[in-house]
């Protein structure tokens, strides 16, 4: 049927055959029309449609239309014809900018005004008109329309914000009629590598169990395909994101995207993690990337949380900037994987069952809250776990032995991401002094190259002829024993090239007269300990060795917290455990007792630094029937007054207090009538803990 239609009125009527359930309020803002403009129009539309003995489009007063069947079968409309050349229709002003900003960006040849005029078949005039417009257009995304001889028409700025311009007009072009064949064909996308994608995105989905929207779907593949395209053409973002696919192997994401991007390759690895997060999330912006100023605020927030985790466990963080800028490093990949809610595996945080490890995550949880205002959401428990490793490791760190230039030296295989493989390392490193850890990669990596090592430790069976020990990622104290064993006992490490405690002895002996050989030997082999070795042989102090008989209290009737203080503290004044002045720095730094000092919101612990009085290592216990307020308004009923002169000692008893104050034996603790009936629910409960 031909036409006698104005341009914008055929334009209209081909939107509403093709789009039906289309808005008045739509068609106001797509053809920059008022409402008077758009009444008219219709009523051109519908006369139109008279004189070819067809019914009339109605409008609802709700702004809808009601357009009949037999108008949008005269037409044609209905359906997209896929994959059909577009030249029946013809573009709005406003279709032929987002055409032009979309030849611009996809463009893979020199762009002259002769080629717009082609394409759009419309006069100089209007494209010169058309290219102003393009001009303030992306002046919003901070860019401009430049044309040298070199290189035709493009535009200047950041390709950050080209690639924000590019998701915009592919989002507006595929509302109009025909939108995604009219992409393909201005972006010279062939039509069979869009149902590669197609497919590939549904993969995505069936892994994920998500649904993209509808919206999103019919343009993602086209989008993804024009970033490969740029990226391959050396048109990459300027933004690095400092962290590598190996940093977000680790969730489930990352290894469903990469259904997506396999096969694609020379781009960088930055360009894979943009990608990557791009396919994960409805807009990528630069407001959500980790800038200098948002590292300088997650620093403050990481040194926050370090502050009040001295404060809850009484300890102090020793190298306090060495130990912020490891969390630093760790908290790169972090940051998007909490930004953009990206699942880490979960194993290693469900498998892990070190009850000191719980106690540890627990401890940095209630440390947590600036992190939580940072990201101003919850902080989801497997990312708490592994801040919660850092902090562990750094706390039980053996400082630095001289190295000997003959040491052995070993890499470290490891297919996790790179915040779990660097505690393996720090592990391997404090469990095995005598050895050179000079390389954590990747299973990928380590069959790519040939490393010249003496020992390959590794979190997965290898296929190689070097001697290999494959070690868990959490190994508990027996396992590190173990593994210190085997490796000192194996053949290939020679008492020859080793400095070790038999080898210092036999030469003290060649050339001096030992008269305590005994004595000397241990000295040495202690030298040779790495720290936290030495911690699995020393005794380990348990709740029931300080809670005794004497240590122990019920308050039946109120009382007032400085008073539960000075009860709490004369056991161990007669006990010598703390000093006079102990209890008076006390309830001047606690004149309320303090929400960071309650473990779980069930058991408070007052305590405060060794210097203040405390002589030895001790815990005096209260359980206060009626309550005691915390400064937030709640009550506790458990208060335990913990003095420590040794922090090592201290850490253990804190542990074991965190799981019971999380536990069933609490409750029953507190509704206990004697101190005797407490007594016997602790020993079970310590008994318990300490078994498993």
């Amino acid at each position: 049927m031909n036409m006698n239609l104005e341009d914008r009125n055929n334009q209209i009527l081909m939107e509403l055959i093709n789009n039906p359930q289309i808005t008045s309020k739509v068609l106001y803002e797509r053809f920059d029309l008022s409402r008077s403009q758009l009444n008219y129009a219709l009523k051109k539309i519908n006369d139109f449609l008279e004189d070819g003995k067809l019914p009339q489009i109605k409008r609802t007063k709700k702004g809808y239309f009601l357009v009949p069947n037999v108008v949008i079968s005269a037409f044609g409309g209905g359906k997209e014809k896929e994959h059909e050349k577009i030249e029946h229709y013809i573009f709005s002003g406003q279709e032929r900018i987002w055409v032009i900003e979309l030849l611009i960006l996809a463009k893979d040849e020199y762009l002259s005004l002769d080629h717009f005029i082609l394409e759009l078949k419309v006069s100089r005039n209007t494209i010169l008109r058309d290219l102003r417009k393009v001009g303030e257009d992306v002046g919003k995304y901070d860019l401009e329309l430049k044309y040298t001889r070199q290189k035709g028409y493009h535009f200047h700025g950041d390709e950050w914000n080209k690639r924000e311009l590019l998701s915009v007009t592919l989002m507006n072009l595929a509302e109009i009629h025909d939108g995604i064949n009219c992409i393909s064909q201005f972006s010279k996308i062939d039509i069979d590598l869009v149902e590669v994608f197609k497919k590939r995105i549904g993969l995505v989905e069936e892994k994920l169990n998500i649904q993209f929207t509808d919206d999103r779907l019919k343009v993602l593949p086209l989008l993804v395909i024009l970033i490969i395209r740029r990226a391959k053409r050396g048109k990459q973002i300027s933004y690095n994101f400092k962290i590598n696919d190996f940093e977000l192997a680790d969730t489930k994401e990352f290894l469903a995207a990469e259904h997506i991007i396999w096969d694609v390759d020379k781009i960088s690895r930055n360009e894979r993690v943009y990608l990557t997060l791009l396919l994960l999330t409805t807009n990528l912006s630069q407001a959500n990337i980790l800038s200098v100023r948002e590292m300088d605020k997650l620093k403050e927030a990481l040194l926050q949380v370090l502050n009040n985790f001295e404060k809850i466990s009484g300890l102090s963080v020793e190298r306090k900037e060495r130990l912020l800028e490891r969390l630093l490093i760790h908290m790169r990949p972090a940051y998007y994987r909490i930004k953009y809610h990206l699942n880490l595996q979960t194993r290693f945080y469900q498998e892990n069952k070190d009850s000191d490890l719980f106690s540890l995550f627990y401890l940095v949880k209630e440390s947590s809250e600036p992190l939580e205002n940072f990201f101003g959401e919850a902080i989801p428990d497997p990312e708490l776990f592994l801040i919660s490793l850092f902090i562990g490791s750094h706390i039980v760190e053996s400082t630095e032995i001289i190295r000997d230039e003959n040491r052995r030296r070993a890499i470290i295989v490891c297919p996790n991401g790179i915040s779990i493989s660097l505690l393996l390392k720090n592990t391997l490193q404090n469990l095995l002094p005598e050895i050179d850890f000079v390389e954590l990669i990747s299973e990928r990596k380590f069959y790519r190259n040939n490393y010249e090592v003496d020992f390959i430790f590794s979190a997965i069976p290898l296929e190689t002829e070097k001697p290999v020990f494959v070690v868990n990622n959490f190994l508990t104290d027996q396992e590190k024993r173990q593994l210190r064993e085997r490796v000192l006992r194996s053949v290939s490490l020679s008492q020859n090239t080793v400095i070790n405690p038999e080898k210092i002895m036999s030469l003290i002996k060649k050339y001096a007269v030992i008269s305590d050989e005994e004595n000397l030997y241990h000295e040495l082999l202690t030298l040779f300990t790495p720290k936290d070795f030495e911690m699995v042989e020393k005794k380990r102090i348990h709740l029931i060795d300080t809670l005794k008989i004497d240590t122990i209290q019920l308050f039946d009737d109120e009382i007032e917290w400085l008073e539960l203080l000075d009860k709490l503290a004369w056991p161990l004044e007669k006990q010598n455990v703390i000093s006079n002045n102990f209890v008076n720095a006390l309830k001047q730094e606690m004149p309320i007792l303090p929400q960071y000092t309650v473990l779980r919101n069930t058991i408070g612990l007052p305590h405060t630094m060794c210097e203040a009085g405390a002589l030895g290592v001790g815990l005096s216990m209260g359980i206060v029937k009626k309550g005691i307020l915390t400064e937030n308004g709640s009550k506790v009923h458990t208060v335990v007054l913990l003095a420590s002169n040794d922090k090592d000692k201290h850490v253990d008893l804190i542990f074991e207090l965190m799981n019971l104050a999380g536990s069933e034996q609490l409750k029953e603790i507190e509704e206990a009538t004697s101190i005797n009936e407490i007594l016997t629910l602790l020993v079970d409960f310590s008994d318990e803990y300490w078994r498993n």
